[in-house]
Formats: C-alpha cells, structure tokens, sequence
C-alpha cells in the first residue's frame, strides 16, 4: 500500500528501509561517531505541496535511530540540511534523478562539512537508495 510524501507514515517507511538496509549498516559503522550526523531536509513548495515542510533524519553508527516530520527545523541538532523544492525530491525519491548528482549540480542545496559527506559517500548512497523501496504517494498526481 502506497503512502504519501511526505507523511510521518513515510518517514516511518524511510526509517525501517534504512535500518533493514545491510549496505547503510556496513557503510556507516562510523556515521554520526564523533559529530553530529543528523539531518533536516527540507522541502519547499510546489507541485502540490502547500507549505514547507521539514524532515528530520537521525542516524548513528549505520543506523536510523529517528525520522520524522518537524514543524520547526530549530527545536534539533543536526550536522547537515539539504534543502530543495518537492518537484526535485519527488524525483530523488522516485528514482528518476540521482540525489547526489542533485547536489553536485545545485539542484539541492547542502550545508554541513563537505568532507565528511565525500568520506561517508557509501553510506549516503546507501540511505538515499533505500528511497526507491518505499510505494510512494505523490501529492499533484
């Protein structure tokens, strides 16, 4: 059964993904040891999202230990934020364009310490291809 994104049922759906997925377990033994791993994603309007809407994903040691939508990206800690509109997550999510290469071309926009994102590649890579194993509901469709 498809659910929405973005919902807490699919953040749920991300988190169980994420925690099944051997390749983030292995590529990210280290993630979040030592600094902060955390991250916000954020969504801005359009393509039938009404408002921005935030993500929060907490993950330590190859493992997600918290995801789900936030009303205020400053009531948490995080290391990282991604930021972009729904359109071009919609198709992260789906597959159909390459988060990373989303990122080196400035389709999203990054912050947080370069250097740790290119050591910890794997596990990115990881945790983003888990995306594709969610049945997903778009809004505007």
């Amino acid at each position: 059964m498809a659910v929405l994104y973005p919902s807490n049922e699919w953040c749920q759906a991300w988190k169980n993904e994420i925690d099944s997925s051997d390749a983030a377990r292995e590529t990210g033994k280290e993630w979040g040891i030592d600094f902060n791993g955390n991250w916000i994603f954020e969504i801005t309007p359009g393509g039938g999202l009404d408002d921005t809407t935030y993500i929060f994903l907490e993950a330590k040691a190859g493992e997600c230990t918290d995801l789900r939508l936030i009303d205020d990206p400053s009531e948490v800690e995080v290391g990282f934020t991604c930021t972009g509109s729904y359109e071009d997550f919609k198709t992260a999510v789906k597959g159909e364009k390459d988060f990373i290469q989303g990122v080196v071309r400035g389709t999203f926009k990054l912050k947080g310490n370069m250097m740790t994102i290119m050591k910890y590649g794997g596990f990115i890579r990881a945790i983003v291809n888990s995306l594709q194993s969610i049945d997903s509901e778009f809004l505007g469709e």
